[in-house]
């Protein structure tokens, strides 16, 4: 096995302007979580749900920063250079793997939930692997394009994605702004717990980790970052403040799919059910989520372990097909989404403040033997 570099250093024609990121993080960050994330917080928080999803945005702004704050003391390094540079072969390759098994749980859970509300809101009787295939198919069709296609399959996500914001007109009209009221009868305690049930839906922008030598523009990477963040904590802040402002309190712990439940109430002379359009143009905003993190699984695969990316595809879609024979309950399917909120709460909020710290350690010592 050859000795990996620690720098990343794409070709030209991979690189992407620094702007992008506004869209890929924002999109990276929208997935199934969205689809019913209130109730969770709702459940600690209370009406006070809101201020929960502001605390952990502000977590994630932080933590995006901190991140590339590490990336910049290399000269274009993705988390896996660092892992190599920092803890050595063995320790630095356990690492990445551990990322890369992180990811693959990650598309695993997304596909599975997403089958899950197709099966809970339209074809009940769908059988789970067929729909699963079909998700596979979508990601060996965009994986075979490279970065820039998944970036522009991204764009394109972004632009689906603003659309279904047009979807909440309708619960906005039917709002009871009362229900906010009064405001902060939740407790700090109550507020971080609730906030603590965030991390699986902000998850996402973490993948600067890995796009980040691919950016041309480096020194710009941390302000369009941040505001891709801030357009992804906007949305849940939204889409939280008319969920509980359209819920009443009885309602909101019930209901496991409050976002798909505002569409019972949009009607056209033309169409009765209008989840027949939202879930399937849904697929589209996940797709890309999905090829973005299977690709940090292969370029990881080939960094660091130097396998053939095209049969690291392979094998990985194999394994996503066979696991969607084995979650096929939604009990399994919950806690498949709380164990990943779980780890994610050490991947995106915990280790980076970690990793920053022992690289200003490292840094830092290397700096002063220099001086001597």
């Amino acid at each position: 096995m050859t000795k990996m570099e620690i720098s990343d250093k794409p070709r030209q024609g991979l690189l992407f302007q620094a702007f992008l990121l506004v869209f890929v993080i924002s999109k990276a960050q929208l997935g199934v979580g969205v689809l019913g994330f209130q109730r969770v917080i709702f459940k600690f928080a209370g009406h006070d749900a809101w201020i929960s999803v502001i605390v952990s945005g502000l977590a994630a702004h932080l933590s995006i920063w901190l991140m590339i704050r590490t990336l910049a003391y290399y000269d274009s390094a993705d988390l896996f250079g660092i892992h190599y540079a920092l803890f050595g072969k063995w320790v630095g390759r356990m690492l990445s793997l551990l990322f890369m098994t992180y990811f693959s749980f990650y598309v695993l859970t997304i596909s599975r939930t997403y089958i899950e509300a197709v099966q809970s809101w339209i074809f009940p009787d769908f059988p789970t692997w067929l729909l699963m295939l079909i998700i596979i198919t979508l990601i060996i069709y965009g994986l075979t394009g490279g970065i820039r296609v998944i970036i522009g399959m991204c764009l394109f996500g972004f632009g689906c994605w603003s659309v279904t914001t047009l979807f909440f007109y309708a619960a906005i009209r039917h709002a009871q702004w009362s229900f906010l009221l009064p405001i902060m009868e939740a407790t700090p305690s109550q507020v971080l717990q609730g906030a603590s049930k965030m991390p699986l839906t902000l998850a996402g922008f973490e993948i600067i980790f890995f796009l980040y030598p691919f950016i041309r523009d480096q020194q710009n990477a941390n302000r369009y970052a941040q505001i891709g963040v801030l357009l992804s904590n906007l949305f849940y802040l939204f889409v939280m403040v008319i969920s509980i402002v359209y819920y009443s309190q009885n309602q909101m712990p019930k209901t496991i799919w409050a976002t798909f439940s505002f569409l019972k109430i949009i009607r056209f002379p033309f169409l009765e059910r209008f989840e027949y359009i939202a879930i399937p143009l849904w697929m589209l905003i996940l797709v890309c989520n999905l090829m973005l993190f299977t690709w940090v699984i292969l370029r990881g695969m080939k960094r660091v372990f130097q396998q053939n990316q095209k049969r690291t595809l392979t094998v990985f879609c194999v394994i996503l097909f066979a696991c969607s024979f084995l979650f096929q309950k939604h009990g399994q399917v919950y806690k498949m989404n709380s164990i990943l909120n779980s780890v994610s709460m050490y991947v995106i909020f915990l280790y980076p403040p970690l990793l920053f710290l022992w690289v200003k350690i490292v840094h830092a010592i290397k700096k002063r033997s220099v001086h001597r």
